[in-house]
C-alpha cells in the first residue's frame, strides 16, 4: 500500500473516533454546563454521587441541595448533573407516602383499602 493511502487511511480512522467517540461526549458536557448555568431555586436536581434533592440557594460557585426536610449540603455548582424531570419514570426518586417509604411498618406495601383483621374469619 502506499504511503500516501496509509496515511489516509489513519486520518479516517482518526475521524471516525472522534465522529464515534469524542463529538457526543461534547455534547453531553456543553449540555451539561448549559444546566448548570440555568439552575433556578426549587430546581429538583441529580448529584454526580447520585444523590437526589432540591436547589434552596444559588452562588456562582455553590448550590444549596435540601436532601431531605431540614437538611442542606453545599456542593459544586458542577456536581449537578440532571434535573429529576428530565430522568426516565423508573429512575425517579419515590413518591413520600409510597409503599417504599418505610419498609419497617407492618402495613408496608399494603393496600390501606384491603380489609384488616384476622385471616381466618372463625379466630375472633
Amino acid at each position: 500500500m502506499p504511503p500516501a493511502a496509509q496515511l489516509l487511511v489513519v486520518v479516517v480512522a482518526l475521524a471516525a473516533f472522534w465522529f464515534v467517540v469524542m463529538r457526543p461526549a461534547r455534547v453531553q458536557q456543553r449540555k451539561v454546563v448549559e444546566l448548570q448555568q440555568a439552575l433556578q431555586v426549587g430546581d429538583e436536581v441529580v448529584l454526580s454521587a447520585g444523590i437526589f434533592g432540591t436547589v434552596r440557594s444559588l452562588s456562582d460557585a455553590r448550590v444549596d441541595i435540601e436532601i431531605a426536610p431540614g437538611v442542606v449540603i453545599t456542593v459544586a455548582r458542577q456536581v449537578v448533573v440532571r434535573r429529576v424531570q428530565d430522568l426516565p419514570d423508573q429512575d425517579r426518586p419515590a413518591e413520600p407516602g409510597s409503599a417504599s417509604e418505610d419498609p419497617t411498618d407492618p402495613d408496608h406495601g399494603q393496600d390501606p383499602r384491603a380489609p384488616r383483621g384476622p385471616a381466618d374469619p372463625t379466630q375472633d
